[in-house]
């Protein structure tokens, strides 16, 4: 039985009142629970205050077996910000440009850039799974896709973690295993009509959304896309009737990464989401406490 923990983002004060309140009790090897395993689903950096006390909260409850984490996209642009293009001399994997950099800049201050703490987070976020398929449930950071994680298995190690000699690729957009992480960390997107954008919860300019993939169908743009409240934009009430693939095996998926607000709730009977924007003061730091059970609950969460 597992307690799925949405994206942190630095937040280590929410992390430790909600294990807490889930029955963790702090011991000489960490928080643990006498009959509950944690499972973080990723973005454990960036945004919040305590990046690091964060990571090392988390990085014991896993080295001592009390968790399970996989990848976030913000610890794999972590990787990317630290690895040198083997391509372009003197540049690196992620652009350091001003918008990577502003999002970046707490994690690089506290870790210390280039130090050697910095090398030592970013070797172990190397060895975080790009998922987890465990015997009855199924974790991901953004959006779990059958078909792209049949193809992405060859890029991975008997763990489901990205080997080394393909990291280059997986930062390369003309790469298939590039758009292979792009979905399973990053979520699947949809081109907004032309002439319409809107601004993301960090002032960029957006051409392109983020879709509400666990769907079976949506009827306009709004309906599909995950666009905040008040960038809401009436031009995108246009018809789209889209029919998604929904997923439609047995195995309950759970996953963060999409900052949703109000009272958590479950997206379908096998799909839940435990992003309920933490990394704001007024967000929620969210767990799925799962039970065995087949259909999610909205009962099962806590926060």
């Amino acid at each position: 039985m597992f307690d799925i923990i949405g994206d942190i983002h630095g937040q280590a004060a929410k992390l430790k009142r909600l294990l807490v309140k889930l029955g963790y009790k702090k011991t000489s090897s960490g928080f643990a629970h006498h009959k509950y395993k944690a499972i973080f689903v990723g973005d454990l950096v960036d945004r919040g205050p305590y990046q690091l006390e964060t990571l090392t909260i988390v990085k014991e409850m896993v080295d001592n077996q009390n968790a399970y984490i996989v990848m976030g996209n913000h610890e794999f642009n972590a990787i990317g910000w630290q690895t040198e293009n083997e391509c372009q001399a003197g540049t690196f994997l992620r652009k350091h440009n001003h918008i990577h950099h502003k999002q970046h800049k707490v994690f690089l201050t506290q870790i210390g850039e280039n130090s050697q703490q910095h090398q030592y987070w970013i070797n172990w976020f190397k060895s975080l799974p790009l998922f987890l398929d465990l015997e009855k449930i199924r974790i991901i950071h953004a959006c779990w896709d059958s078909d792209i994680i049949q193809q992405v298995l060859p890029y991975l190690d008997d763990n489901y973690c990205l080997k080394e000699q393909y990291i280059q690729q997986a930062f390369n957009p003309a790469s298939a295993l590039f758009n292979y992480c792009e979905t399973l960390l990053k979520g699947k997107e949809i081109v907004l009509p032309d002439g319409i954008y809107y601004h993301d919860k960090e002032g960029t300019q957006r051409h392109k959304s983020r879709i509400k993939w666990w769907l079976k169908q949506a009827h306009t743009f709004n309906e599909l896309c995950l666009i905040p409240d008040d960038e809401k934009i009436p031009a995108l009430e246009q018809q789209v009737n889209l029919h998604l693939e929904t997923y439609q095996e047995q195995k309950p998926v759970f996953f963060g990464h999409y900052w949703l607000t109000g009272k958590p709730i479950i997206q379908t009977r096998k799909i839940a989401c435990v992003d309920y924007s933490a990394a704001i003061e007024s967000g929620k730091l969210v767990a799925y406490r799962w039970q065995g059970e087949a259909i999610l609950t909205n009962e099962h969460f806590i926060y």
